[in-house]
């Protein structure tokens, strides 16, 4: 006999937060050695404070967020090219949760009990996880933006859609999948998810283990680290797009690359002095012989142009 389960673990963040909550900063995941303004100190990029609508966000001397502004929208997660801010949670659990349901909903902190799966909130969907989101999930999803309305996040959500027409514009909501964002409780169809009672004792054990590993972890969660300034590493949501485009149609990943992917070449008046493959936060550049030009890898570039404001011969070109 089926047994009807819905259960999803509290976030040990999501204890004490006052009715009718939003995120915060505890909800951002902040890397300040993969700022570029930390990187190189005449760094343009303003991206994530540009895209802050609490104007949290401060880039005077080093990336530093106010806590007592942060709602947790995540907006800056989806525009920083580097990885100095990430949200501080699983996607790839989140993937599991909602592929595990026929027509799955996926909310945030407000609706996680009318979802199948939630973030602290979907403002922090970037293109490249809606992509992924259209490629992995071979039914119907639905957004659940029914508590968007009075909430302090409200605000991004056209944003939200905005990203989603410009994806669908470029053919690249053309997966297996199909997303829907839903505002009204009327038009929600959510149905909790139905396990037979071998499997419902089975989740029920899985839980249990990740209550205990929550509880004995928490203490040493961190929302800041620290990663080498000489170190390589790829933001969470550019691994995320590899991955997906790994398993992508041809004609598909085709398209991916079209829109995501960044080209770099070099001038005559390059001196090779291999200035932009140390700057590089992400490996893109590459040294092989220390007199000629250096071996671009377009799948590690997101198009930061850190290299190319660094570069003292001015002979670094970007383009799509």
């Amino acid at each position: 006999m089926p047994i009807t389960l819905h259960w999803q673990l509290p976030k040990m963040a999501d204890m004490g937060r006052p009715q009718n909550p939003t995120g915060g900063r505890d909800d951002l995941q902040i890397d300040m050695s993969r700022c570029l303004r930390t990187r190189f100190c005449e760094s343009s990029c303003r991206r994530c404070a540009a895209a802050c609508p609490q104007g949290a966000i401060s880039l005077e001397g080093v990336l530093s967020t106010d806590a007592e502004r942060c709602t947790g929208c995540l907006v800056c997660t989806t525009v920083c090219p580097s990885g100095a801010l990430e949200h501080d949670g699983d996607f790839s659990t989140v993937l599991a949760q909602l592929s595990r349901v026929p027509e799955p909903v996926l909310g945030c902190i407000r609706t996680k009990e009318s979802s199948h799966a939630a973030l602290a909130c979907l403002g922090g969907l970037s293109e490249e996880h809606l992509v992924t989101l259209c490629c992995s999930l071979p039914g119907k999803l639905t957004l659940n933006l029914t508590a968007c309305g009075d909430c302090p996040n409200g605000a991004t959500m056209p944003r939200l859609r905005q990203r989603a027409d410009q994806l669908s514009g470029a053919g690249l909501m053309d997966g297996s999948g199909q997303i829907v964002m839903v505002e009204s409780h009327h038009d929600l169809a959510f149905r909790d998810e139905t396990v037979g009672r071998r499997s419902f004792f089975k989740s029920l054990r899985n839980s249990l283990f990740q209550s205990a590993a929550l509880v004995l972890s928490s203490h040493n969660e961190q929302s800041e680290q620290h990663t080498a300034y000489a170190g390589k590493r790829l933001p969470a949501r550019r691994v995320l797009l590899n991955r997906t485009r790994e398993t992508a149609s041809r004609a598909l990943a085709d398209r991916i690359g079209r829109h995501f992917d960044s080209c770099v070449s070099f001038k005559e008046s390059c001196s090779s002095c291999q200035g932009c493959v140390a700057i590089c936060p992400a490996g893109a550049l590459q040294t092989e012989h220390h007199d000629t030009l250096p071996a671009f890898d377009r799948l590690l570039c997101t198009g930061c142009g850190l290299c190319r404001e660094f570069c003292m011969d001015q002979a670094l070109m970007i383009s799509k």
